[in-house]
């Protein structure tokens, strides 16, 4: 979705009195309105939610995920992103976008760091170079897994070889756009 103005519609719903008790808590306690937040929702569907049912994706604790991550040796998770990069990002970005380009490969990382948890995404540019940072409380070898899954994800995908910085809770993407 962007972030220009886009028309509305009104849209009339019934809901449950819990339910609609249970959005205007949740409503108060983020400072926003009920309408903001129904919006809210609807987008994260809209953006990811649909996707995912369709993609057959499983949600699992911060904790839980980080515990079965450290039992993995370094070997085995550098063998796991390089093949899930070189074939997921390709099937999503076509499902998702019906496109493989640059600037839906960087819709998709943007979406996948905002809905399924993978960190702070942030994306630098000018006409050419770009920079973007990934940060993230999961540790080393999440920070080797995002690595190797946007490098192998980029290669195959846009054909561009990017170089990399890893710290323990962070990795930063450096390349040069290819001109068609």
């Amino acid at each position: 979705m962007s972030n220009k103005k886009e028309k509305t519609v009104i849209r009339t719903i019934r809901i449950a009195k819990e339910m609609d008790k249970l959005l205007q808590n949740d409503a108060k306690t983020k400072r926003i309105s009920v309408n903001s937040l129904v919006s809210m929702i609807m987008t994260r569907y809209a953006e990811m939610d649909r996707f995912n049912e369709k993609f057959g994706t499983i949600t699992l604790r911060r904790e839980s995920f980080k515990a079965i991550l450290e039992e993995l040796t370094e070997d085995k998770i550098l063998k796991i992103a390089k093949e899930m990069g070189s074939v997921i990002p390709r099937e999503f970005l076509l499902f998702w976008f019906k496109n493989v380009t640059l600037d839906s490969y960087l819709k998709y990382l943007s979406l996948i760091c905002r809905y399924s948890g993978f960190g702070e995404y942030e994306v630098a540019s000018d006409e050419r170079s770009y920079s973007l940072t990934v940060i993230h409380d999961m540790g080393y070898k999440w920070s080797i897994f995002l690595e190797n899954l946007i490098v192998h994800g980029m290669k195959s995908t846009i054909g561009i070889s990017p170089k990399t910085d890893v710290t323990k809770n962070s990795l930063v993407v450096r390349f040069h756009k290819n001109y068609e």
